[in-house]
């Protein structure tokens, strides 16, 4: 045990799964935080079936609800726990035109991936700049460069994690503080992502990246420090169409990813 606790939310499956992987082959003791109790025993089953005697703890929390923050320091902070990696994994997506799309499946959306998100970083990230040490890596996407139709709101969300963790990183330097904190923008990754959305028959998820190969990916830039991760060919191709075409054509490429892979 090297003596260092990273807490990882949505950390049950998929991505925020393979990166606590990450944190425990390293020997980190890991905070593991999703809303169901019983996919975080099948996760922690599997960490331990891989890494033995890991430390894990399990903190059954839905993070759609804002005073979830809160509450999720106030528990780390009774057990005595000091948080030196911070991941914000926990997000979801919902797919189709905003006229016909649900509304409180949507501000749920934004309270899960940004507010949330904000709020567990200001939390944690003062303790860490006390510290002079400390990692955050925050989820984004290949949609925070683009506007998305047919998920408006979920890309908005990640644009608004792109903007937010730029910003602060920015902050970081000024106050030349050694945290240091990542992006990582995966492109369509084989989790449950597609299922929630709405969106299994969309050429989107027609060939996905791997989930293993995002987290690894996510996990080496943010411990060299990386202000960004692009860990597949494809999040790379997304991002550079990002800075040489305009808004008009991306939009129109990223719906056509959103279309039917039946047709």
């Amino acid at each position: 045990m090297n003596d260092q606790t990273a807490l990882i939310t949505g950390a049950s499956s998929g991505i925020g799964f393979e990166l606590a992987r990450c944190f425990a082959r390293d020997d980190y003791r890991v905070v593991l935080v999703a809303r169901h109790l019983d996919e975080l025993k099948e996760a922690a089953r599997l960490l331990h079936q891989e890494f033995g005697g890991v430390d894990i703890v399990l903190l059954p929390f839905d993070l759609s609800h804002p005073q979830t923050p809160e509450l999720i320091f106030a528990e780390t902070n009774e057990r005595g726990l000091q948080i030196d990696a911070l991941v914000n994994d926990a997000g979801f997506g919902e797919t189709g035109y905003f006229t016909d799309t649900d509304m409180d499946t949507e501000l749920n959306m934004i309270q899960v991936n940004a507010a949330a998100l904000v709020h567990l970083t200001k939390l944690y990230l003062r303790g860490m700049v006390e510290r002079n040490y400390g990692r955050i890596l925050q989820l984004g996407s290949i949609a925070s460069f683009s506007p998305s139709p047919c998920q408006a709101v979920y890309a908005a969300t990640k644009a608004f994690v792109l903007s937010f963790t730029e910003a602060v990183q920015h902050e970081l330097k000024q106050q030349k503080s050694a945290v240091t904190m990542t992006i990582l923008c995966p492109p369509p990754t084989d989790t449950n992502f597609f299922h929630v959305a709405h969106a299994e028959h969309t050429r989107a998820a027609s060939h996905p990246a791997s989930a293993r190969e995002v987290a690894e990916g996510g996990y080496d830039d943010m411990m060299e420090g990386e202000a960004r991760s692009l860990p597949t060919v494809s999040a790379k191709f997304n991002f550079f169409s990002s800075l040489v075409l305009p808004d008009s054509m991306l939009a129109t490429l990223m719906n056509t990813q959103l279309q039917s892979a039946r047709r």
